[in-house]
C-alpha cells in the first residue's frame, strides 16, 4: 500500500512548485530590468553627453561616415574639391570648412597622407587650423583663389542715418534671406552672415538680425493693433534685444541665439515639429495675452520715439516669466554653443535637422565632436546625421552581469512553462 502511494506522489506533477517559480520569476524580471536600466542611464555617458566617452565615439562615427563617401578609384581628390567648390557657390563656408578637415578621410591613401605630412609641418595655430590650411594646397589653384576671396573680411557698413533708411535695410536683408535660401536649402543667401570659425571675421558679430528698439517699437504697435506681424519673430527680437548689452554668458547665449532663430524660422530651415516646441517656449517666456496688456500701457501717453522704444523695452521685460525664460535660455545656450563651435549658419544648418528637444543634444554633441564636419554631414546625411551622435549606453562588466542574469531569468520562465505544458498534456493523455 505505502509503495503504491509513492509510486503516485511521484507520478504525480508537483504543479506547486512550477507556480512558485514562475510566479517568482515573474516577479524577478521588473525588479532586475527596473535595476539595469537605472545603472544604464545614471552612468556619466548618460547623464553628461558631452563626456569624453561620448565624444570620442561620436567622432569615431563621423569619421567612419566620410570614408564612405566613396569616390571612383584615382578621382577621391577631384570629388573633393568638387564638394568644397560647390559649398562655396552656396556661400555655405561652414560646410566648405568641414570638407577641408575631413580631407584624409575622403582622398587615397597616398592623398591623405600627404596632407597630414603637411599639417604636422606646420607650427602655429590649433590642429584643426593646421589641417584645413594645408588641405588648401590641394585646391586647385582657380578654387584655392576663390575660396581665400570668399573668407576676407566683408566691408564694414556705413553708417545709416535714417530710421527708414535702417527699416528697409533690414527688410532687404530679410527678403534675401528668404528667397534665397528655399533655391538652395542647405545655404543661407547673406554672405555677411557665413563668418566660419577661425577664419579671419571669424569674431565679428556679423550674423545680428535683431534690428533695434526704435525698429521693435514700431514692430510693436502695428503689431498691436492687428496688422499682419508674425508674433514670433517679434518676441525673438525682444528677447534679443533685453540680452544685448548683458555681460553674462546666459544673456550673450539668448541674444546670439535669438538672431539665428529668427534667420532659420523667416527662411523655412526649422521642422515644422521643432517650430512647435519653440514657439511653445516663447508663448512661456512672453505670453501674448500679458504683452498684450504691458504694450497697451506703453503706447498710451504721448511721448518721442526714445522714450518710447525705453518703454516698449519694459513692457517686454515686466511680461517676461522668469521660470520659463530659464527654460527657453537652455535651449538657446545649446544654440549659441553650436554657432561658436561651427557658426550662423551652420547651427541652422544642424538645428533645422532637430524636430525634439532631445535632437537638440545631439546636434550638440555632433558639433561638440566634429566641429564644420558635422556641417559638411549634415548636408549629406540630412536628419539621419543626428544618429551619429553616440548618446547611449556605457557598458560595464557589471551591466553586462545583470544583463546576462536578466536573460537567464527570461530562459528560466520560458523552461517552467514549456514544462508545464508539457506535463499538463502528458496527463491528458492518460
Amino acid at each position: 500500500m505505502t509503495s503504491r502511494w509513492r509510486q503516485r506522489e511521484v507520478e504525480r506533477p508537483s504543479t506547486w512548485r512550477q507556480s512558485l517559480l514562475f510566479n517568482s520569476r515573474i516577479l524577478l524580471i521588473p525588479i532586475f530590468a527596473a535595476r539595469i536600466v537605472v545603472a544604464a542611464y545614471t552612468s556619466d555617458i548618460a547623464t553628461d553627453p558631452l563626456s569624453l566617452e561620448a565624444r570620442t565615439e561620436t567622432r569615431q562615427e563621423i569619421d567612419s561616415e566620410f570614408r564612405k563617401l566613396t569616390a571612383p578609384l584615382g578621382e577621391e581628390r577631384r570629388h573633393w574639391a568638387s564638394r568644397i567648390e560647390l559649398t562655396l557657390n552656396e556661400r555655405d563656408f561652414s560646410a566648405a570648412r568641414g570638407y577641408q578637415l575631413a580631407a584624409p578621410l575622403m582622398m587615397n591613401r597616398q592623398d591623405s597622407a600627404a596632407v597630414l605630412a603637411a599639417a604636422d609641418a606646420e607650427q602655429s595655430g590649433s590642429r584643426d587650423q593646421r589641417l584645413a590650411r594645408a588641405a588648401l594646397l590641394f585646391l586647385p589653384e582657380e578654387l584655392r583663389a576663390s575660396y581665400q576671396r570668399s573668407i576676407a573680411p566683408p566691408p564694414v557698413p556705413e553708417d545709416l542715418d535714417s530710421e527708414s533708411d535702417q527699416e528697409a535695410a533690414e527688410t532687404d536683408t530679410e527678403t534675401e534671406i528668404a528667397e534665397a535660401v528655399p533655391d538652395t536649402p542647405r545655404a543661407v543667401g547673406n554672405a555677411v552672415q557665413l563668418a566660419p570659425l577661425d577664419e579671419p571675421f571669424a569674431g565679428q558679430r556679423s550674423f545680428f538680425l535683431l534690428g533695434d528698439p526704435a525698429d521693435l517699437t514700431r514692430r510693436s504697435q502695428r503689431w498691436l493693433v492687428g496688422e499682419q506681424v508674425d508674433s514670433l519673430q517679434l518676441r525673438l527680437r525682444a528677447l534679443g534685444l533685453l540680452t544685448q548689452d548683458a555681460p553674462d554668458p546666459e544673456s550673450r547665449a539668448m541674444f546670439e541665439a535669438a538672431s539665428i532663430m529668427r534667420a532659420a524660422h523667416r527662411a523655412g530651415r526649422l521642422n515644422e515639429r521643432f517650430t512647435g516646441y519653440l514657439n511653445s517656449r516663447v508663448e512661456d517666456a512672453l505670453p501674448e495675452e500679458i504683452l498684450r496688456a504691458e504694450l497697451t500701457i506703453a503706447f498710451e501717453p504721448v511721448m518721442t520715439t526714445q522714450a518710447r522704444s525705453v518703454q516698449v523695452l519694459d513692457a517686454y521685460r515686466a511680461a517676461l516669466q522668469p521660470e520659463a525664460r530659464e527654460r527657453l535660455a537652455r535651449d538657446m545656450m545649446i544654440i549659441a554653443r553650436i554657432a561658436e563651435l561651427t557658426s550662423s549658419s551652420g547651427a541652422i544648418t544642424l538645428v533645422e535637422q532637430a524636430t525634439t528637444p532631445e535632437d537638440m543634444r545631439r546636434a550638440l554633441l555632433l558639433s561638440e565632436s566634429g566641429g564644420h564636419r558635422s556641417v559638411a554631414l549634415a548636408r549629406e546625411m540630412g536628419p539621419e546625421v543626428l544618429g551619429l551622435a553616440q548618446i547611449g549606453v556605457k557598458w560595464s562588466r557589471l551591466l553586462v552581469f545583470q544583463v546576462m542574469g536578466l536573460m537567464a531569468l527570461g530562459m528560466a520562465l520560458i523552461w517552467t512553462t514549456l514544462s508545464a505544458l508539457t506535463q499538463a498534456e502528458a496527463i491528458r493523455l492518460r
